[in-house]
């Protein structure tokens, strides 16, 4: 399920710029430029994913490898003099050796104590002389999440006794967890969690009246931070059971400005009871918003919550994303006792609005307990304005249901499932729009908006995670 979220997760990113690339603060890996070292055209390609230390503490390993641009291969006998900073403070300095070229440094959390490098690959290889590259760092310094920056000295490559001289600036970001509990009056105590990949939070509370969750990040609001910068991401996972907080679209804000839809995703694949809300800042956008402001102080304020507006048609694609599927309904709101008016449309993800021929698909709405509310086994219509279908909701329930599209042209892979709720009936006196938030599906329209090209990529990406990275000079 861990892959499915960098999968998706990749593919969101990718999906919302227009050229591949590789991001940073939270969220992938890069290969930098090539350039020449001594003889050599070089490149470093780096990257990170997390890995579970216990029940309660998550580490980080860091992978790099230097690599011969025309032969596409690993350059031996490479060391590495390693400097890292949490903020301005140094927090290690260290000398690594690989005689592969690939480096594997495993960030462990610890109580107490300094930071201690233990290279591993066993007595034989100390003995003979080898260095395996892969080497545990333990220190007080990783239990806490946030941005660390690292200075990389390339010293030699190729032989040992071959000294060069080339530096790099990188940095990962290592998650920091925060859980907020929810009690809502309908839905009972839930506990959405927030994931900082840039620095530490705090202020994390939410405002049952106007449903929105707020907390604050440290943050450097000079031109001199901006510009070295790649993209702050913030991570909102909420309760599928959590139905006041599942909506069409969000709003959300920083500093009290409220930031573009494009920059706000949903993943409703990784996580079997949560939907993620991934908040994805790039440079230029808090450079607008650096812009927006007069005094921004020193710290960033998010807010989000559930918009009032509609986002129809939502859109998926099926988990093997070989179609995309459009869903609408009217009602917005869905009430128990309605009768609801669905459409929807299997469209080719590779070719922009076109509906496929007519496949076979599996239609189902199920209840929080996998109930069958709904089911119809049927063909998709020929034409462009997609396919109705009316289902009576029961008079008795409310919560989470879940719409489901499986088996599409014959396929156990080709499937994918929206989920929302059935509110109450509003309180006399409340207009509809005072209650959408509450009972509106839950993908907005074009959150995934793109996928021609990405699939290899976003594979690619999967097995990265939290990375930023720049070239430095010489």
């Amino acid at each position: 399920m861990k892959q499915v979220h960098f999968l998706v997760l990749a593919i969101i990113v990718l999906a919302s710029v227009p050229a591949f690339r590789a991001y940073g603060d939270g969220l992938a890996f890069e290969t930098l430029p090539p350039s020449m070292i001594g003889t050599v055209n070089a490149t470093l390609s780096i990257g990170t994913s997390p890995f579970l230390v216990n029940n309660t503490q998550v580490g980080t390993q860091l992978n790099m490898v230097l690599m011969d641009v025309h032969t596409q291969q690993p350059i031996p006998d490479v060391t590495l003099d390693i400097s890292g900073f949490k903020g301005q403070t140094p927090v290690f300095a260290h000398i690594f050796k690989s005689d592969s070229g690939n480096f594997i440094l495993n960030f462990y959390p610890a109580t107490l104590g300094q930071t201690t490098f233990n290279e591993k690959g066993g007595i034989l290889s100390s003995l003979f002389g080898q260095d395996s590259g892969t080497y545990d760092v333990k220190g007080p310094v990783f239990k806490n999440g946030g941005l660390y920056r690292f200075k990389i000295e390339v010293m030699t490559m190729g032989a040992y006794d071959n000294q060069v001289s080339k530096s790099y600036d990188a940095g990962i970001s290592i998650p920091e967890y925060y859980n907020l509990t929810i009690n809502d009056p309908q839905y009972g105590k839930n506990q959405v969690q927030i994931i900082a990949y840039y620095d530490q939070l705090h202020g994390v509370r939410y405002d049952q009246a106007t449903k929105f969750i707020n907390f604050t990040m440290p943050f450097d609001w000079s031109q001199k931070n901006i510009g070295q910068l790649t993209v702050v991401h913030q991570e909102i996972r909420i309760p599928r059971t959590l139905g006041v907080l599942l909506a069409t679209k969000y709003d959300a804000y920083v500093n009290n400005l409220k930031i573009p839809d494009k920059l706000i995703s949903i993943d409703d694949y990784s996580l079997t009871s949560y939907r993620i809300v991934h908040l994805i800042l790039y440079r230029s956008d808090v450079q607008t918003l650096l812009s927006e402001q007069n005094n921004p102080g020193n710290v960033m304020d998010f807010a989000l919550h559930p918009s009032n507006e509609t986002g129809f048609p939502i859109v998926q694609f099926t988990k093997n994303a070989q179609y995309k599927v459009d869903l609408s309904w009217y009602p917005a709101v869905i009430l128990p006792g309605a009768t609801e008016r669905f459409n929807f449309r299997v469209v080719d993800p590779f070719t922009v609005n076109s509906t496929v021929p007519p496949i076979p698909y599996d239609f189902s709405v199920l209840s929080g307990g996998n109930r069958i509310i709904y089911h119809k086994t049927g063909r998709t219509a020929e034409s462009p304005s997609g396919n109705n279908l009316s289902v009576d909701f029961p008079s008795n329930y409310t919560g989470p249901i879940t719409i489901a599209f499986e088996n599409l042209n014959g396929s156990s892979f080709a499937s994918t499932e929206f989920q929302t709720t059935v509110s109450l009936p509003p309180a006399a006196g409340s207009s509809p729009r005072q209650v959408a938030g509450s009972a509106v599906p839950e993908f907005p329209g074009g959150s995934l908006v793109a996928l021609t090209g990405l699939a290899i990529l976003a594979i690619i990406l999967s097995q990265f995670q939290t990375i930023r990275t720049c070239r430095c000079n010489s």
